[in-house]
């Protein structure tokens, strides 16, 4: 595909990337949801971390299988000859297992992606194509290159996603085959974000296989109206007698093929029941559903060992199962020998292998039946396995066991585990999830005020501020008809850490949090952990000690890493990463980006919440390094990851704005401009935008030589004592325009910031040049020394680098007085301009220029670069000639 017409496919597919989250943001959808899917949702809230390896890979054969060569040859001639394929039949089909052993026989080629409920969320349903994708280049090192997927799963980019697959794929000679199982779980994702954009328009070498009930095919209607071939449909996947006899070759009794053909019309689940049972059922039909429920009690089950029957009937609680679930729900020691039993006998039991061990899978079809029967047989044990399977995963996944405490009917202790874990629930993204379990439970339970409160929060992750306003209301006053609601009272300041904007009650809230955790019960470590990271994030808005922000986050991405809590470790080291950018500490910054690696920005809800904190920290980083480039692309980066208005992405916007002015770019300037339009109107978060919003606007003024209008801006800012970044920023504005002394009096009001580097460089810097107009040498090169260690140590090049003439003159006369630091000062002196005639040397030659900036004799320069005198005379001779000039005076004359 050419250039131009993959630039159409991005443009084709950027709105839809930006109404994905915007849906997932309906207040409304969450409920949709619950009475669509209604038990599906709440049957596998959280999965376990086996569950989360099993989403990638096809179930392995069972016992017994027999091979369907009409199936497979069906599948391979419809991917074939067309880039997307359409599995659809109803449950009891066996369309997992059709698609899964055509997949075994391309297994170098194939990527799998098992679908939940959570795959209605597109930003989820994106991330997970990809890593699926990634998973596929992990495993066939020789088949797929793994650099053909090295693709940002999390950022929530589909957009570049779709341009990096065509780039990646668009010279392959084989295709890479993605299956989507259990396709109808995304509902109306399945047309959204990435997958959406595949299906219209993905690259010919990757071909999609959609597998799922028939609301498939209705969701991707214009799909299969336009390619009818590309549908493989119940008819098709039902078996012919030629596979019943296959089926039936070897064994004994009255059941013939023609018999099972009649009873089933090829049904699989229905035929698999009858090879199983091997009785004749007494309906005419084999798809009463009636007859199958009593058919599989009577003739499956009963046939089984007692205590196995029973096993199968009380593991079917559970649609996954490990080993120790099923050990603790059923109290057998022997739980692994007979799931491995169940399998070996081809009880509609799928086994994966996963990293974490095992994971089984009943049939969905086969479960229902199940569980019917045991209610039916066993009154009252289905709620006591629910409850056993709730205390299992209580200290866990809080959110599974939340499901459990549910359907056991447990009321009082589903909102006593919400109580006890909301907090962690929400900070892992899982706010969608937990407000449609909230809105589950009955009349009372469900106005609680701690469950309003909690629901005022997931309402606020998802961007519903009105409908969170709302419900703290209510709660509010619900808890004022209560005479002392010690719980609602422990959980108030935890919930304004998510809901309030002011910044005194944003202090006060963490005040009380940090109080409640030093007491005796502060809950289980993974809460703790949470609320750690909730208090370091809350820190970071109110700005008033970052040391205690660094310290929270800090000990939050330690507590996750030790509870091997993956998600929550990389979004505290993310934040962490922020703050120590923003409190100039650039060097640690750094490392902590090396340990997020290349993939470092978070998904999900919470991404619109509080994500982009990564990129955000390396734009900054890089701004303060002078390094403009990197910095206008990490970002743009932030500003494209989904992240929300009011969270990094706003950042985000003000730093590209200040990057783009420092270049003095027009056309950066100008896109500069248009960002500004999506940054926050007011001050919300504890974050003040409006003065985000004023330091840009200076930035830009200047940029375009308004004078008058920068100043103004500046003047508004000139007795602000909290806002750091602005103060410098503006500081050096008021500078450059010709007043070091307001300057100077702007950053000395920021003590109570005495340790971050660019404040202490640019205070030193700017006291420097007042002492110089004053023509005190020995303060001017005292204050310029001092400015140039801090600067130095991390490595912040920004305040030495702004083009101004009397910067440039200190820093020459810096250089003649003596300093420690040669090598700094003379890569600040270089022209950042493109019109400059430093653009004319090559990069060796620029190095010798530096070198040259120097007090450093010809003998010396060849020692610091390791070369001879000789090959530095060459380049000397070079740079002469392409700058026109015949000294060392004449060519640093020319470029200061």
């Amino acid at each position: 595909m050419g250039g131009r017409q993959q630039l159409t496919v991005t443009e084709r597919h950027q709105r839809r990337r930006h109404a994905a989250p915007r849906r997932c943001r309906n207040a409304m959808l969450p409920l949709a949801c619950a009475r669509r899917y209604g038990d599906d949702m709440s049957s596998s809230a959280s999965p376990s971390r086996a569950a989360c390896g099993a989403r990638f890979q096809p179930p392995q054969p069972q016992a017994g299988h027999v091979d369907r060569p009409r199936v497979r040859d069906l599948i391979d001639a419809t991917v074939a000859r067309d880039r997307v394929t359409v599995v659809t039949a109803p449950s009891g089909y066996g369309k997992t297992t059709a698609v899964s052993a055509w997949a075994s026989a391309h297994s170098d080629r194939v990527a799998w992606l098992t679908l939940s409920a959570f795959d209605a969320d597109p930003s989820r349903l994106s991330a997970g194509i990809l890593q699926a994708l990634q998973a596929l280049a992990r495993s066939t090192a020789e088949s797929v290159s793994a650099e053909a997927f090295a693709l940002d799963a999390v950022s929530g980019d589909s957009a570049g996603a779709l341009d990096a697959l065509h780039t990646s794929l668009g010279e392959a000679e084989q295709p890479v085959y993605l299956v989507i199982d259990d396709a109808h779980r995304a509902a109306e994702a399945l047309t959204a974000g990435l997958l959406g954009a595949l299906i219209d328009v993905g690259p010919q070498a990757l071909r999609l296989i959609i597998v799922g009930t028939s609301y498939v095919e209705l969701a991707l209607a214009r799909w299969t109206l336009t390619h009818p071939r590309a549908s493989i449909r119940a008819d098709q996947l039902a078996f012919d007698m030629d596979e019943i006899t296959g089926l039936l070759s070897g064994a004994s009794g009255e059941i013939t093929p023609q018999t099972i053909f009649e009873e089933t019309q090829g049904w699989p689940i229905a035929v698999q029941v009858f090879q199983l049972a091997g009785v004749r059922p007494t309906s005419p039909t084999g798809h009463d559903d009636d007859l199958m429920r009593d058919y599989i009690r009577d003739h499956v089950l009963g046939s089984l060992p007692r205590d196995l029957a029973l096993f199968v009937l009380r593991t079917s609680i559970c649609s996954d199962l490990t080993v120790e679930l099923a050990t603790e729900i059923t109290g057998r020691a022997d739980a692994e020998a007979l799931l491995r039993n169940c399998v070996g006998m081809g009880l509609f039991l799928d086994r994966y292998a996963t990293e974490h061990g095992p994971v089984y899978r009943w049939h969905s079809t086969f479960t229902r039946h199940c569980r019917e029967i045991l209610e039916a047989t066993h009154p009252g044990e289905r709620a006591r396995l629910h409850r056993a399977a709730a205390r299992f995963y209580e200290p866990r996944e809080p959110l599974t066991a939340l499901s459990h405490w549910l359907r056991a009917g447990d009321d009082a202790a589903a909102v006593a585990s919400i109580q006890g874990h909301w907090v962690g629930i929400l900070v892992r993204g899982e706010s969608a999830a937990l407000e449609r379990l909230c809105m589950q439970l009955p009349g009372e339970y469900a106005e609680d005020p701690t469950i309003l409160l909690v629901r005022a929060c997931a309402q606020e992750i998802a961007g519903a501020r009105d409908v969170a306003q709302l419900l703290l209301d209510s709660a509010a006053t619900r808890a004022a008809e209560r005479a002392d609601d010690q719980v609602y009272a422990l959980n108030l300041p935890r919930a304004q850490l998510f809901l309030v904007d002011g910044r005194s009650e944003l202090a006060q809230a963490s005040a009380s949090v940090r109080a409640q955790l030093r007491g005796a019960d502060s809950g289980n470590v993974r809460d703790h952990a949470a609320l750690l990271y909730m208090l370091g994030w809350s820190e970071m808005r109110h700005r008033r000690d970052p040391e205690r922000t660094v310290q929270l986050l800090s000990a939050a991405a330690q507590e996750a890493e030790a509870i091997a809590d993956r998600v929550l470790h990389r979004r505290a080291l993310s934040h962490l990463a922020f703050v120590l950018a923003w409190t100039g500490q650039l060097r640690r910054a750094e490392q902590v980006l090396d340990t997020l690696g290349d993939h470092p920005d978070d998904e999900g809800p919470w991404n619109a919440y509080a994500g982009g904190g990564a990129s955000t920290a390396a734009g900054l980083i890089a701004y303060y390094s002078d390094d403009l480039p990197r910095a206008s692309y990490e970002l743009s980066r932030a500003i494209r990851s989904g992240s929300g208005e009011q969270s990094f992405a706003g950042i985000a916007r003000m730093l590209f704005t200040l990057a783009a002015a420092a270049s003095k770019d027009p056309q950066m300037c100008r896109k500069a401009g248009m960002e500004l339009q999506d940054l926050p109107g007011h001050d919300a978060r504890g974050v003040s935008w409006t003065a985000f919003r004023h330091v840009s606007l200076a930035a830009l003024a200047e940029a375009a030589g308004q004078r008058d209008r920068a100043l103004s801006i500046a003047a508004r800012y000139a007795e602000t004592d909290d806002l750091p970044l602005v103060t410098v920023i503006l500081a050096g504005i008021v500078r450059r325009f010709g007043d070091p002394q307001t300057a100077l009096r702007m950053l000395r009001r920021l003590a109570r910031y005495p340790g971050v580097s660019y404040i202490q460089a640019s205070t030193l810097v700017t006291a420097a040049i007042v002492q110089r107009r004053r023509e005190n040498r020995d303060l001017t090169h005292s204050y310029c020394e001092q400015a140039l260690e801090i600067a130095v140590k991390e490595n912040v090049r920004r305040p030495f680098c702004e083009g101004d003439l009397e910067m440039r003159q200190l820093l020459t006369e810096h250089l003649a007085w003596g300093t420690r630091y040669e090598d700094f000062v003379a890569s600040c002196l270089r022209p950042p301009d493109a019109n400059s005639p430093l653009e004319t040397l090559s990069e060796r030659e620029r190095t010798v220029f530096d070198q040259l900036r120097t007090t450093r004799t010809m003998a010396e320069i060849a020692q610091s670069l390791e070369v001879s005198i000789n090959t530095v005379k060459t380049h000397q001779r070079a740079i002469y000639r392409k700058l026109g000039v015949t000294s060392r005076r004449e060519a640093l004359r020319v470029l200061t």
